[in-house]
């Protein structure tokens, strides 16, 4: 089916990638799928083009946004000099934390997320992931733009010790060889955590205050180092809560996105914008047919509701 024929100007698919290659969307299909952009004359939004979008303007031809969540090192290899010649931008949402010294070798290959995840937690690595030169360079060249991913994607205690088994993800590797029972991880900006020490759930204040003091920090330095304001946001994991999102507005991070389904629209607010996640697994067709059902405000309702 020509997909083509059906891409609309009443809504924007902002996609959702992390790591090209891989565990993530190979790099081939991540070229072709931003080759089919290009021939199709489907426009690449930057941020300020989405927040005017959101509030009333029209769009000119059907468009996307492009998102990058971790800041992984390939985008600087690969995804760069790709949208470079294609003409495309992106955003990029970076964790202060992972960002990799300038004096630091960087990794070349294909990223294992999970296992780079893992390392960093154990061993501090951060090669698979930008340097602040990297970035910065990016960033001038006008292809990418960036934002907070938080300052350390970082799981903590969400309930009272409870797990015996611990599960198979690389949050938990501090935890291996330590006696249980322990506590289950949950991304540590969604919901009140476990204070293991009072024996109590974080109060609703508390909880306010450690996530707007993250986000805080995380949006203050990366002003500091790349001398531009930041204010766009991905929730880690996706997830976020009512209290997180306040706090989240007032860290002055006003463009904020998750990994909800959904219909991005005139009137959509800027604080909850959801997003497509590609699929590594999935062609170009599906890819092509999900940009069209998104461009589209009833199909991407009608496709959000059956989840296809």
């Amino acid at each position: 089916m020509n997909w083509a024929r059906l891409l609309g100007k009443k809504s924007v698919p902002v996609l959702c990638y992390h790591n090209l290659g891989g565990n993530g969307v190979p790099r081939e299909s991540f070229a072709q799928q931003m080759r089919w952009l290009k021939d199709n004359d489907v426009r690449t939004l930057g941020q300020r083009e989405l927040r005017l979008f959101l509030a009333g303007d029209p769009l000119e031809r059907p468009s996307v946004m492009i998102t990058f969540d971790d800041g992984f090192r390939d985008l600087y290899t690969f995804a760069r000099p790709l949208l470079k010649q294609l003409g495309l931008c992106a955003t990029v949402f970076v964790i202060n934390d992972r960002m990799r010294p300038d004096n630091e070798p960087g990794f070349d290959g294909e990223i294992v997320a999970h296992q780079a995840h893992l390392d960093f937690l154990l061993n501090q690595n951060r090669s698979p992931w930008l340097s602040w030169q990297e970035l910065k360079e990016m960033l001038e060249e006008g292809v990418f733009e960036t934002g907070s991913h938080s300052s350390t994607h970082g799981m903590g205690p969400g309930s009272k010790p409870e797990l015996v088994e611990l599960p198979d993800h690389w949050a938990y590797a501090r935890l291996c060889g330590q006696h249980g029972p322990h506590s289950k991880l949950v991304p540590e900006l969604s919901r009140p955590l476990w204070l293991a020490q009072e024996q109590r759930q974080e109060t609703t204040q508390g909880f306010f205050s450690r996530v707007k003091k993250d986000l805080q920090d995380s949006r203050n330095e990366l002003e500091s180092k790349l001398m531009r304001p930041v204010e766009a946001f991905a929730w880690p994991w996706g997830e976020s809560q009512s209290t997180a999102e306040q706090a989240a507005e007032e860290a002055g991070l006003k463009l904020r996105f998750t990994l909800k389904r959904g219909t991005v629209r005139r009137g959509t607010p800027p604080g909850d914008i959801p997003r497509l996640e590609v699929r590594r697994n999935k062609g170009l067709n599906w890819f092509a047919s999900r940009v069209a059902l998104y461009s589209r405000p009833w199909m991407a309702a009608l496709y959000s509701s059956t989840r296809i």
